[in-house]
């Protein structure tokens, strides 16, 4: 299963899936054959869903149970990646600690960990940051496959054919 960041939708829609050049990949992102093998958790809903326009209205239409929820699994991987965050033989200012003990990063992650799916995700290594904890750092400390949505979107056989 992939689980999308709030970047592959808020990223798609103002730059490069526009709703307006490029419906049929909000349809397709959405469509109930890809149960089971796309989704995110409910904190990235509650993320687009604080804005308004297209995304916010598309997001809020989707089937509830494209939103994941928190389980026991996933809040035993947050804490075992809060731990990780934490450490002090990691470079990251507290700063950066704080705030990443607060995000939707680190429930995206915890989730991929609980149920061993892939985060999609259109953020960087950076290996020597200190004032953030990146997605790809986190997952590889912690086991989690990423990878960027357009390699998701392959695998899942997305084509946009006019």
């Amino acid at each position: 299963m992939f689980l999308l960041d709030a970047n592959a939708f808020m990223e798609a829609s103002r730059l490069y899936y526009g709703f307006d050049i490029a419906p049929g990949f909000w349809d397709w992102l959405g469509d109930p054959t890809l149960a089971g093998q796309v989704a995110s958790v409910q904190v990235i809903k509650d993320e687009i869903t604080a804005g308004t326009g297209q995304l916010v209205t598309w997001a809020k239409g989707l089937p509830p149970d494209f939103w994941l929820q928190e389980t026991d699994d996933t809040v035993s991987a947050m804490t075992d990646l809060s731990i990780w965050a934490a450490d002090s033989a990691r470079p990251y200012s507290q700063a950066a600690v704080n705030e990443f003990l607060g995000s939707a990063d680190l429930r995206l992650i915890a989730h991929a960990s609980a149920i061993g799916a892939t985060v999609v995700t259109r953020e960087q290594p950076g290996p020597d940051s200190k004032k953030s904890v990146k997605i790809p750092e986190a997952c590889d400390a912690t086991g989690v496959i990423w990878t960027d949505p357009f390699s998701a979107y392959r695998s899942l056989g997305l084509r946009l054919i006019s």
